[in-house]
């Protein structure tokens, strides 16, 4: 009898031991038939996405096209434009020769097209001056009124907003300074942020990083410090790197300068500058600016 209970309890042993096999083969396939399925996903978004974005391109390249036919019959100035076309075809090109999921490429391209489609209403704006500007011309060629002031009033009207669409590209790349931090150097080298005590200061530190920016292109900028004191003079010193520079004419001085080469990486900047005497004390204000524009502020105090 008992040589028959324990054949029962191993036989029982067995089974139990093959439902749990079954189990863990189950479920671990159940788990990669899960984890496929989301790739699929992932990617037939991806896919639609840019199909999307394609289509979008080559809708905005034919529409550019056709404003470059008209804009060049009405004598208006289009190399910029044809430049543009290219770059909006490699970029399609590129985006077609894609095939695995890319969320950065995708972001990117997205923000360019929005960026297109706003570059193709300012040049429907442009066509229509220039058609305004033709007429007014050709109706003073055929009354054989043409009035030399009001033509050259004309003609300088049309600068002026050639002008302005320059200023407002002009506007868009300039560059722009975020996470602005300000640190002060104990003579032990141990660093503290914000605000300190005269006895603490011996050498104050900035950082920062360059804001991302897609419409301004890869230059190098020379990007400098001004470190302004509670009387509102410049700290400068040439034994220790400052410098001048001029703006609109004027003489101004900086406290430090670094040349770099902006690569839209949101490169992290650092200045320290040792102002080899005591601070005094004080609210100051750190100046940020590249060439000669300013791109950002930060204050701290000295007690």
């Amino acid at each position: 009898m008992s040589e028959v209970t324990g054949k029962n309890n191993r036989d029982i042993i067995r089974i139990v031991l093959i439902v749990i096999l079954l189990g863990v083969v189950i479920g671990g396939g159940f788990k990669i038939y899960n984890d496929s399925e989301d790739r699929k996903a992932l990617q037939a978004e991806f896919d639609t996405t840019r199909e999307t974005l394609t289509t979008k391109l080559d809708s905005i390249s034919v529409e550019l096209s056709f404003r470059i036919s008209k804009i060049s019959e009405l004598g208006g100035n289009i190399d910029s434009l044809i430049l543009l076309k290219d770059s909006i075809t490699s970029e399609r090109d590129q985006l077609q020769r894609t095939r695995v999921a890319n969320k950065a490429l995708i972001q990117r391209l997205d923000r360019k097209v929005n960026g297109y489609e706003e570059l193709l209403l300012a040049k429907d704006e442009e066509i229509v001056q220039l058609k305004e500007l033709n007429n007014t011309l050709l109706e003073e060629n055929i009354d054989l009124k043409v009035d030399k002031n009001e033509l050259n009033q004309s003609l300088t009207e049309a600068a002026q907003r050639e002008q302005a669409y320059k200023q407002r590209i002009s506007l868009a790349a300039k560059h722009r300074a975020e996470n602005i931090k300000v640190f002060n150097i104990n003579s032990r080298g141990k660093e503290r942020e914000g605000d300190f005590r005269k006895r603490q200061a011996q050498k104050v530190k900035v950082t920062f990083n360059l804001a991302p920016n897609d419409v301004a292109p890869v230059a190098g900028h020379k990007i400098l410090i001004q470190l302004v004191d509670p009387l509102g003079n410049v700290v400068f010193d040439v034994a220790r790197g400052s410098g001048s520079f001029k703006i609109d004419g004027k003489e101004e001085f900086y406290t430090a300068l670094q040349e770099i080469v902006f690569d839209n990486s949101k490169q992290e900047l650092s200045f320290v500058y040792d102002k080899g005497s005591e601070f005094e004390s004080g609210d100051y204000k750190i100046i940020i600016l590249a060439d000669t524009y300013e791109i950002g502020q930060a204050t701290f105090n000295v007690r």
